[in-house]
């Protein structure tokens, strides 16, 4: 067990070590350093793979009174730091987005390459706001599904034993500030902010998502001169969990693309 201490914070992470490139795991807000069961075997064929149980997750709790989802982005960067992670790639997840998106406006030299997987990290303007709004709206108008919001319909039916598997992995984090979804949506990033570090950036979204939304994806994509964006069908929020094989298939090739 590995953990980085920091002032009254430890966080804790898994590192598999190796010569190859770095790449950052960064789960959403349903999970923690278990959700990438499914990548890190296969991408620490060739990367050096960093997972991580952001602040407020798993083993890494946050402090009493702690800053929440407004340091995700320093405590990424103090990792790579304590790691002596010179540059490195990330693949986020939903509330990792945040993380990304935030670490790298900050120091856009330390990143080769950004995957924002279902998430828009936070970037906005106000078309992007505007459909936002939009979106959430006609969301809210229709009947919560049955299953756990960051799963699509045709894995919950097709799936149940991974399904539960996915419950179970988030049920080991502690329970959320009733704040917390609040106060992270409150941290946002000018999307021409993001653009401008010219950090390459694939935005991988999926058509069952209903927590972010596709077309909010491809709208941000559109705002980032240079992006790659690709949308993949009868797929929830959680294209890492419920399509592994294509995830990791366009992911990778996305990599290769970059590697250093």
């Amino acid at each position: 067990m590995a953990f980085m201490n920091q002032d009254r914070f430890r966080l804790y992470y898994e590192d598999t070590g190796g010569n190859g490139p770095a790449v950052l795991f960064l789960h959403g807000a349903g999970g923690n350093h278990l959700s990438w069961w499914q990548q890190v075997p296969v991408f620490a064929e060739e990367y050096r793979c960093v997972t991580v149980d952001q602040r407020g997750f798993g083993q890494s709790p946050d402090t009493p009174g702690g800053p929440g989802p407004a340091a995700l982005a320093a405590d990424a960067i103090a990792l790579l730091d304590h790691l002596r992670i010179s540059r490195v790639a990330v693949v986020a997840q939903s509330m990792g987005g945040w993380a990304a998106v935030g670490a790298a406006v900050q120091a856009p030299e330390r990143f080769w390459a950004i995957t924002l997987a279902n998430t828009i990290g936070g970037l906005s303007n106000d078309a992007i706001a505007a459909l936002r709004r939009k979106l959430a709206a006609e969301s809210q108008a229709r009947p919560a599904p049955p299953w756990h919001p960051a799963l699509g319909g045709t894995f919950a039916r097709t799936q149940p034993v991974r399904a539960f598997l996915y419950t179970q992995i988030a049920g080991l984090n502690a329970p959320l500030p009733t704040d917390f979804r609040e106060r992270l949506l409150g941290v946002t990033t000018p999307v021409e902010r993001y653009a401008a570090t010219r950090v390459p950036t694939l935005f991988l979204t999926s058509d069952e998502d209903g927590v972010s939304w596709p077309e909010l994806s491809q709208k941000v994509h559109e705002h980032v001169p240079g992006s790659r964006f690709e949308r993949v069908e009868a797929t929830g929020h959680s294209t890492y969990f419920e399509r592994p094989d294509v995830f990791n298939r366009e992911v990778s090739a996305f990599l290769k693309g970059y590697r250093p």
